[in-house]
C-alpha cells in the first residue's frame, strides 16, 4: 500500500495520500489549496490520483478538492458527505456520501463512516486492506473527529449549534467508534497547533486503544459533564472560520497552474493603490518598527502566518505585500490562500530601501526590552498601560499585575478597549502577535504605542513577577 502523509505547519493540516500498489490508483483526504506538492508527491510514486475524499466542510482553510481537480488530466471524483443535509453539502461534490459508501482502488477499500458532533456531516474513513483482512478495517483516518489526545471542538457554529453538536460528538465517540478494534491505527485530519480543538497532541497517529485508556476526552462520563469538561478552556475561534465554512460550501474558484502571479509594484504604484488597498508588512517584527510604510499591517512571516491573516485581515479588500525579499513572494502567496485571500495586488518592488530613496513617508514603531517595561514600572506604574494581547488561557497562567487582557483578533484594533490615551506597552508570549497588535493601533491612529520585545517569555525568564 502507498501511504504518505503531507503536514502543513501552523495550520498543523494532514492531508492523506493512499494508494494500491497494484493498480496505482489513488485518493486523497482533505487536500488543502495550494496542491502542487501533493501532485508531485503522487507523481513520484508513479501514483494516479483517482478520489478526492472530503471528511467535513472545513472552517480554518480553504479545501483543495476544486483546485486539485482542475489541475489533473484524467478523470477524479470528488466525494463529500451528504449526511449533515443539503446546507452542508459541498456544492462541488461529484459524490454525497452516505453512511457505509465505498471506494474502491484494488485491494484497498475505503468506507464511510458518519461521525458528526464537530460538524453535522461529518465522515471518518476507515480503510480495509483485503489483502489482510475484509472484514476489519486497517486504518481510521478521523478527520476532526478524533485527535491525538483531544476530540474536535462542537462549538463552532454558535450556541445553539453547540447543544446538538455536543451531543452527537458524545455518540460518535463512545457509540459510533465504539465497534471498532483498539489496534485500529488513527489518523487525525490536524496535529499540535490547530484551534479545531484545545490539547491536540503532537504525534502523527495512534491508537483507538491508547486513545481510550488514556486520552481525557475518551473518559466516559455523564453526557453534560462530558462536554463541559470538554469546552472548559476552550480557545476561542478565529473569526474568519465562518468565512471558511462559507467558500468550503459553495466551492472556491480555481487558481489555475501557477499561484495569483505578483506583480513587482513601483513606488508610485503603491502610493496609487493605497487608497483601495492594505498594505501587509510581512518582515520581521524587528525591520518593521524601524521603519514601514504608514498604514500597514504587521504579520511576519512565519509557520502561524496564515492563521494570523485570518484573524486580522478584512476579506475583501486588495492587499499589497512589502517583503524581507522577493523570493519570499511564493511563500506569502501561499500561506494568504489558504485562507481565501486571493486578492494580491502586489509587492512592493524593492522593498522599503526604495521607499526610503525616493523621500517617502515612514512611520515607527517603539520597541522595549522587558527590563525598561519592568523599570517605567516600578518608577511611574501610571505612565503607562501595559495591554497583553495573548490567549485568555496564556493570561490565566500568568500575567504582569497592572495589565489588562485583550485577546489579539478579537476587536479590530487591540487599544480601542482603554479609556484613557497613555503611553501603551503591548505585549504578548515573544514579541510577534504584540507587533501585529501594534501595527493595528498605529493603522487605526493611536498614538504612543511600543511593541514589548521578547514578551512574557523574556519576562519569565528574567524571573519578573507575574499574578495569576
Amino acid at each position: 500500500m502507498f501511504f504518505q502523509n503531507r503536514f502543513v505547519p501552523g495550520l498543523a493540516v494532514n492531508t492523506y495520500l493512499i494508494g494500491d500498489d497494484g493498480t496505482r490508483e489513488c485518493a486523497v483526504i482533505d487536500p488543502t489549496r495550494d496542491v502542487d506538492e501533493i501532485i508531485r508527491m503522487a507523481a513520484a510514486s508513479n501514483m494516479k490520483i483517482r478520489h478526492i475524499l472530503e471528511t467535513h466542510v472545513h472552517a480554518d482553510f480553504v479545501s483543495g478538492a476544486v483546485e486539485l481537480k482542475a489541475r489533473l488530466p484524467h478523470e477524479v471524483t470528488i466525494h463529500c458527505s451528504a449526511m449533515g443535509g443539503p446546507d452542508w453539502t459541498p456544492a462541488y461534490a461529484d459524490h454525497k456520501v452516505e453512511e457505509g459508501n465505498e471506494i474502491e482502488m484494488g485491494s484497498l477499500r475505503l468506507r464511510a463512516l458518519h461521525t458528526p458532533g464537530h460538524t453535522p456531516e461529518h465522515v471518518s474513513w476507515a480503510l480495509f486492506d483485503d489483502s489482510r483482512s475484509k472484514e476489519i478495517p486497517w486504518l481510521l483516518f478521523t478527520g476532526d473527529c478524533v485527535f491525538i489526545g483531544d476530540v474536535g471542538r462542537p462549538d463552532l457554529l454558535g450556541e445553539q449549534a453547540r447543544v446538538a453538536l455536543g451531543e452527537q460528538l458524545y455518540k460518535s465517540v463512545f457509540e459510533r467508534l465504539d465497534r471498532f478494534p483498539d489496534f485500529t491505527e488513527v489518523f487525525p485530519g490536524h496535529g499540535a497547533g490547530s484551534l479545531c480543538g484545545k490539547a491536540i497532541g503532537s504525534r502523527n497517529s495512534s491508537t483507538l486503544g491508547f486513545e481510550r485508556r488514556f486520552s481525557p476526552a475518551f473518559q466516559k462520563k455523564g453526557q453534560t459533564e462530558w462536554i463541559d469538561d470538554l469546552l472548559d478552556g476552550m480557545p476561542k475561534s478565529p473569526p474568519y472560520f465562518s468565512r471558511m465554512k462559507k467558500i468550503n460550501r459553495e466551492g472556491p474558484p480555481v487558481l489555475g497552474a501557477t499561484l495569483p502571479q505578483l506583480a513587482a509594484l513601483s513606488v508610485e504604484a503603491v502610493t496609487q493603490h493605497q487608497a483601495k488597498s492594505l498594505v501587509v508588512d510581512v518582515r520581521p517584527a524587528a525591520d518593521f518598527a524601524r521603519a514601514h510604510i504608514p498604514g500597514a499591517v504587521n504579520i511576519p512571516l512565519s509557520p502561524t502566518f496564515s492563521t494570523w491573516a485570518g484573524w486580522v485581515l478584512p476579506p475583501a479588500t486588495p492587499l499589497i505585500l512589502v517583503l524581507p525579499d522577493p523570493e519570499k513572494r511564493a511563500e506569502a502567496c501561499t500561506h494568504l490562500i489558504r485562507v481565501g485571500y486571493d486578492d494580491i495586488t502586489g509587492f512592493l518592488d524593492g522593498g522599503m530601501e526604495a521607499w526610503q530613496s525616493q523621500g517617502k513617508n515612514v512611520s515607527e514603531l517603539p520597541t522595549q526590552t522587558v527590563e525598561d517595561l519592568r523599570e517605567t514600572l516600578d518608577q511611574d506604574p501610571a505612565s503607562l498601560t501595559v495591554l497583553d494581547v495573548r490567549s485568555t488561557g496564556e493570561w490565566n497562567q500568568g500575567h504582569i499585575d497592572s495589565a489588562t487582557h485583550c485577546q489579539l483578533g478579537t476587536v479590530e484594533d487591540p487599544t480601542s478597549k482603554l479609556s484613557d490615551d497613555k503611553p501603551v506597552a503591548i505585549i504578548c508570549g515573544s514579541g510577534y502577535r504584540s507587533s501585529i497588535a501594534a501595527s493595528l493601533a498605529l493603522r487605526s491612529g493611536r498614538k504612543n504605542v511600543i511593541n514589548v520585545a521578547g514578551g512574557m517569555g523574556a519576562w519569565n525568564k528574567m524571573g519578573l513577577p507575574t499574578k495569576v
